[in-house]
């Protein structure tokens, strides 16, 4: 199996946590990590924290003060729907072996078996505004993308909902790091530098929704761009290729 496969497989064992002493297997896991190793992982979440203008450097973002741990139980639940650990666990599931990517592949394995002309003809007739925009990402993207598809969009929300679902006290530490760690080498193994993943989630968002697209999208871009150039960014900090634990 390739190591990127062995990551993936890491994901769905740990995802078991709903079982006794969720915490107890991943304790020593979580304190073997170097404070660059750490770092390295949360920095696959960057762009979402950095809109947000939370830490790069803590796991839950902020101090996990009431207000803190309040304010990100609200952004799960308007966000994700997420009230409960079940959610979260149910979340975190989907975006490990589905996410949006399985609608990205789906819609693209029609794109690229039909005639352009066909969709430039009969689209603005028999589409939605939404599905019509995603046609359009689709065929700028899917073939270039091959096998990547838009794994960092969901891979790096899936980092960054452990670390709000610590913060909100629905994970503990050792459960929250013990996830995103392997999702992290997944990541790694994928993605060819920072910018990679980077672009590659701006894609994913953009597929996603055409009105966040809309409202927002030139704000992501923009954080995109700051991590990319500001020396101080987790992304300028912390190599590409910094060794993780196997």
């Amino acid at each position: 199996m390739s190591r990127a496969g062995r990551a993936l497989a890491c994901v769905a064992v740990t995802l078991w946590l709903a079982g006794p002493a969720p915490g107890a297997l991943a304790g020593d896991a979580a304190r073997s990590f170097t404070s660059e190793q750490k770092s390295w992982v949360l920095a696959t979440s960057a762009i979402l924290f950095e809109r947000n203008r939370d830490s790069h450097e803590l796991l839950a973002g902020a101090p996990r003060t009431d207000r803190y741990r309040n304010r990100t139980r609200e952004l799960l639940s308007e966000w994700w729907g997420i009230q409960t650990r079940a959610d979260l666990l149910g979340t975190l599931r989907w975006l490990e072996t589905s996410g949006h990517r399985a609608d990205f592949d789906r819609l693209g394995a029609v794109v690229d078996w039909l005639h352009p002309r066909l969709i430039d003809l009969a689209g603005p007739l028999v589409l939605s505004s939404d599905l019509s925009h995603q046609v359009a990402v689709v065929r700028r993207h899917h073939k270039a993308l091959g096998g990547k598809s838009i794994l960092a969009w969901d891979f790096s929300r899936y980092v960054a909902l452990c670390r709000w679902g610590y913060a909100a006290e629905l994970l503990t530490e050792e459960e929250a790091w013990r996830c995103i760690m392997p999702a992290a080498r997944v990541l790694q193994s994928r993605f060819a530098s920072w910018s990679d993943l980077g672009e590659n989630y701006l894609i994913g968002r953009e597929f996603w929704s055409l009105s966040q697209t809309r409202q927002s999208g030139d704000l992501y871009r923009a954080t995109y761009q700051t991590l990319l150039s500001y020396p101080g960014s987790p992304w300028n900090r912390h190599p590409w290729g910094l060794k993780l634990p196997d």
